[in-house]
């Protein structure tokens, strides 16, 4: 790692995001505060709707450099306890951003990665769900609210109806590549159209 980039970044991040604070010294490692203030889910969450409420609240997160950064995307591990369809607290890399994954590269920055933290806030997305109870959750309370609003996908635009998502692991402790997530047929009671995620 370059010491002098990471200082360029660490000012760049303090500068977009004075909630995001350098926790050592070369920084490579990074924690910070985000929330949604405004949108949807901000109205959602002002009138009380669940889990809409914890979205305008004041989430805690942590960002880990890999040695191999910026080769390697950086490690997301969210702190603060949430029903997210795309977070599992406390689970390093259990945080569904793609380019903390298959769309990283070594151009983006670390403002970057905020930016993508600060929009699962503002615009969830229940079509790539982690496998775990309270994201499941809230995955369904986000679609019945017509969630994502920004990336409507061709199958939720087809003539047919149809709605698909998919099913994320949570991430392990090894680093064994995980395996796709599983495909599951539903419906809704009341729709006349068929679901798969």
């Amino acid at each position: 790692m370059d010491i002098s980039v990471l200082i360029k970044e660490k000012n760049l991040l303090n500068h977009q995001f004075p909630t995001v604070t350098a926790m050592n010294d070369p920084p490579t490692q990074f924690e910070g505060l985000i929330r949604c203030e405004k949108g949807e889910v901000r109205k959602l969450s002002e009138k009380g709707v669940w889990p809409f409420t914890e979205y305008a609240n004041w989430n805690r997160f942590r960002l880990d450099l890999p040695s191999e950064y910026p080769l390697k995307p950086p490690v997301a591990t969210w702190l603060t306890d949430i029903s997210h369809p795309n977070i599992v607290p406390n689970i390093a890399n259990a945080v569904c951003v793609s380019i903390l994954g298959e769309k990283w590269d070594p151009r983006l920055k670390l403002i970057s990665v905020v930016n993508s933290l600060h929009y699962l806030l503002t615009d969830p997305n229940p079509q790539s769900v982690f496998d775990h109870p309270r994201a499941l959750k809230a995955a369904n309370v986000c679609r019945s609210y017509g969630f994502p609003k920004m990336a409507k996908t061709r199958a939720q635009k087809s003539e047919d109806d149809t709605i698909r998502f998919s099913i994320v692991p949570i991430p392990r402790l090894s680093l064994a590549p995980s395996s796709p997530g599983d495909i599951v047929r539903f419906s809704i009671p009341g729709r006349e159209h068929r679901a798969s995620f």
